[in-house]
């Protein structure tokens, strides 16, 4: 990966968990609870052994697996990113 792009994913990396860190600071000072989120990426059964990584934004298939587990842990590395 270029040295550019990677230094940009890291600053936004680093601004995304300060923005995620000063909503749940502003939750628990104003004393309610945090809305649940969806998640992003969805696993579906896309015929007899395979499954479809689902972005729920747009509605594209980000990746496919052949094992439920293994598709399961791919959505959550790319809800992570």
């Amino acid at each position: 990966m270029h040295p550019s792009i990677q230094s940009r994913r890291e600053v936004l990396s680093g601004l995304r968990q300060r923005s995620q860190i000063a909503t749940a600071d502003f939750y628990r000072l104003a004393g309610i609870s945090e809305p649940v989120r969806a998640p992003r990426f969805l696993v579906s059964p896309a015929g007899l052994a395979f499954f479809h990584i689902i972005d729920s934004r747009t509605g594209k298939v980000k990746g496919f697996r052949r094992d439920h587990n293994a598709a399961c842990a791919f959505a959550r590395k790319l809800e992570q990113e």
